[in-house]
């Protein structure tokens, strides 16, 4: 057996272009007032010696650009925001860009200053923070979303360590699931490469197609293509990591160059804004926030449901969250490190590039503004437990 190369830069941009290509098959996968207003703290974290930063909001209309990978039903936050006017109302100019090339046209755009924000992927991310590109993630768009995929008959045959021993696992790089898998399995003594094999894939699509052929016992897939694999009849959706491995993890971020980091985070505050109040939508108007992916996406309505709320058996397996986790992100990256993802050995330098002040002040203005106030307070209950960490 073989373990996977460690990704370099090239690397990166190679592999990434093969999941690029699986874009179209897994898509769907309170006013600002006039004068200036301010978040009622500017804590990012426990550490009470933490800088304060300057949380004041912009009374002029300001502009965030984001770059999107095609019509994916991830950023349901953003989607929903657009439709509803939130940015406007928050005086916020949203411009976005959609690529064709996948991160390996995203991520250059991203890090060389052309886009400003980028609500997709956290491996991407990590992997240019660990080669020296100075980004930050400030955000979430979903956590969890990885599902693992084999044959009907076997669905129930993986939930400790020792069952996956001799087995051989289809992935593919821009996946997180199979990453914190592989973390948990080794933390059990399950290693790849010695008891077990993780073989890597171009695409969602071959990965099953190997499954339903008996080349693979299983694979992970995200962004609902479990839903698509059990629709073939041979498969059947046998775990979910987070479920598998006892906790949720981190899988689509929010991430910015520390350029538009430190001279817009007015915009980006009232970006978290509009995001957090169509977050409430997605939470609470199932029906209206179908429609509104539905008609965006342009995927079948029954489809569009299942992977955003599940259906009858189907488990959603992405779930919405604009928390940014830092804590989770990290312990991601040790992942990244441990698994031989990461060249750079340094678990620590993912510090300074996670950020959960963008976030928090976002919440402080919402709760201070008392609309859906409960809503908020749940969600800042969430930020406490999750971002311990600094700036």
């Amino acid at each position: 057996m073989t373990n996977q190369r460690t990704m370099t830069r090239r690397t990166f941009v190679k592999v990434a272009s093969a999941a690029a290509a699986m874009a179209g098959m897994t898509a769907l996968t309170g006013c600002a007032g006039g004068g200036a207003s301010s978040a009622s703290s500017a804590a990012g974290s426990a550490d009470a010696e933490a800088p304060k930063l300057d949380n004041t909001i912009n009374s002029e209309v300001e502009e965030l650009k984001a770059v999107l990978l095609g019509k994916d039903s991830k950023i349901a936050a953003i989607i929903v925001a657009l439709n509803k006017g939130y940015y406007d109302e928050e005086k916020l100019t949203l411009s976005t860009q959609v690529v064709s090339g996948g991160f390996p046209e995203a991520m250059p755009a991203l890090s060389n200053g052309s886009v400003d924000v980028l609500p997709f992927g956290s491996i991407p991310t990590c992997t240019y923070v660990g080669q020296g590109d100075d980004l930050v993630i400030f955000g979430g768009t979903v956590a969890n979303g990885s599902e693992c995929v084999t044959l009907i008959e076997n669905k129930d045959k993986y939930t400790k360590p020792e069952d996956f021993k001799g087995k051989r696992i289809g992935c593919f790089r821009m996946e997180t699931g199979h990453m914190v898998t592989k973390s948990w399995l080794r933390q059990n003594g399950i290693e790849d490469g010695k008891d077990v094999e993780f073989i890597l894939l171009e695409s969602a699509a071959a990965e099953v197609a190997a499954v339903e052929n008996g080349e693979l016992d299983m694979c992970f897939v995200n962004s609902g293509y479990g839903y698509v694999a059990t629709q073939g009849g041979k498969c059947a959706v046998a775990f979910r990591p987070n479920e598998l491995i006892g906790k949720d993890f981190p899988c689509c971020r929010q991430s910015t160059n520390r350029k538009a980091f430190e001279e817009k985070r007015s915009a980006l505050i009232k970006f978290e804004i509009a995001n957090l109040r169509a977050m409430y939508d997605i939470a609470n108007d199932h029906e209206g926030t179908i429609a509104i992916i539905t008609a965006y996406s342009g995927q079948p309505e029954e489809y569009v449901e299942n992977i955003t709320y599940g259906k009858g058996d189907y488990v959603a397996a992405m779930t919405f969250e604009m928390d940014p986790y830092t804590d989770d992100v990290k312990a991601f990256y040790g992942d990244m490190v441990d698994n031989g993802d990461i060249e750079d050995a340094d678990k620590d330098l993912i510090d300074a590039h996670l950020d959960s002040t963008i976030y928090k002040a976002a919440l402080d203005v919402l709760i201070e503004r008392g609309e859906n106030k409960e809503f908020y307070e749940e969600l800042l209950k969430v930020y406490e437990a999750h971002n311990t960490m600094g700036v």
